[in-house]
């Protein structure tokens, strides 16, 4: 504090922060499965694209399994009739790309060490045909 023309005077000096941006992560998606870089992903903050290879479109659902959950256990459960959902503490959100192309968004996460993440698409190219995670079109991974 400073007097000033017999006014006390209090100077705040401001300190920037700024955050890291998120660490950002393309998903090649093709008929039937995704390409992870790593079965294990850094902590923290991520955005996922995901970029469609196929010849069919292609969505990827990306969620944060219950602990103790695999994804093993997840596509058994499904393959019952069950939805993937009952076994995930949230859906992080879905991304959606036609054919040749990239998502038009991107999905954030904050990945949470030691939790694991299960990725998949639930489309369909016919009524008569299964979804593409019974073909293959899944993929999980550990947040170290």
């Amino acid at each position: 504090m400073t007097k000033v023309a017999g006014i006390w005077m209090v100077t705040v000096g401001l300190v920037a922060c700024t955050a890291a941006p998120p660490r950002e992560i393309v998903i090649p998606a093709t008929d039937y499965a995704f390409t992870l870089p790593s079965k294990e992903l850094p902590a923290g903050p991520t955005q996922f694209r995901i970029d469609n290879k196929g010849k069919v479109p292609h969505e990827m659902a990306l969620g944060q399994l219950n602990a103790g959950v695999t994804a093993d256990s997840v596509l058994a459960y499904a393959t019952r009739g069950g939805d993937p959902g009952d076994l995930a503490d949230g859906v992080i959100g879905i991304l959606i790309a036609r054919p040749g192309t990239q998502s038009m968004g991107s999905l954030s996460a904050n990945l949470v060490a030691g939790r694991t993440y299960m990725m998949l698409c639930n489309f369909k190219d016919s009524d008569s045909l299964p979804p593409h995670m019974a073909m293959g079109m899944v993929a999980s991974f550990v947040a170290k």
